[in-house]
């Protein structure tokens, strides 16, 4: 009979327990994440439970804290939040989170390009990349770069920037996000950086690094545009060394 008590009172301890404990917060200090991160790999976001600003709360139900979560047949609208969740200063162009070719099948990889467009201006090619040319309808890429290290939010969906690739699952418009870089590609070379202004190189490297932890894209998916696109020698962008930018990422 002493038996009985003593557990009916150790199971009623553990129930209060539980409920305070899980009144008290997030279930881990690591899902108090940022609600556009915990949504692209599919969480829900609950309020009130995280420390800190607003826009931190808890992910529960399919979020991923450890990075590799990976949103399926969705647009990919927490982009803005990822970046600036980096302490990257972004810009969100006007109707991004509904534009797009459909909605994206995957994020398996991440394309570096360069635009090869004019020597000077922050990011003249913006028109070009969200809306596109005559031969190729745009979004030609869900991000762009400024060579002030502002990043430009131009699409959520699939954009038209990879075309061919070594393998279209991961590396294809519909599996890989794309960035554009505002540089004018020359010279065309595979070393170091030098052409590059250095406050637009550490942002690229900032934002492929918060990009890939939002995804859990590694490192080893991360290609420039001359590395994924096939024939080999199609593209000659970015215009710096790969193997250097890829060391920077970790």
């Amino acid at each position: 009979m002493h038996c009985v008590i003593l557990l009916s009172t150790l199971f009623s301890l553990i129930a209060v327990y539980t409920q305070v404990t899980s009144a008290a917060g997030c279930w881990s200090a690591n899902a108090c994440i940022d609600k556009g991160v915990c949504g692209n790999r599919g969480g829900t976001s609950l309020a009130g439970l995280c420390p800190g600003a607003a826009n931190i709360q808890c992910c529960k139900k399919g979020g991923s804290t450890s990075g590799s979560g990976k949103p399926v047949n969705t647009m990919l609208t927490g982009l803005a939040d990822i970046l600036r969740a980096a302490g990257l200063k972004v810009v969100e162009v006007a109707g991004w989170k509904t534009r797009g070719h459909g909605v994206m099948s995957s994020v398996k990889g991440i394309i570096v390009h360069h635009t090869a467009g004019p020597a000077t201006g922050d990011f003249p090619s913006l028109a070009v990349v969200r809306d596109g040319t005559s031969s190729l309808k745009g979004p030609l890429a869900q991000l762009g770069l400024g060579r002030t290290g502002t990043w430009f939010v131009i699409a959520a969906g699939r954009s038209y920037h990879a075309g061919s690739t070594i393998d279209d699952s991961i590396y294809g418009n519909g599996n890989a996000t794309g960035i554009e870089a505002e540089a004018s590609g020359l010279p065309a070379t595979n070393s170091g950086h030098a052409h590059w202004p250095e406050v637009q190189y550490q942002s690229y490297v900032k934002g492929v690094k918060a990009l890939q932890k939002a995804y859990g894209v590694p490192t080893a998916r991360v290609l420039g545009h001359k590395e994924a696109a096939v024939p080999k020698g199609r593209k000659i962008d970015p215009n710096f060394s790969m193997d250097e930018f890829r060391s920077k990422l970790g």
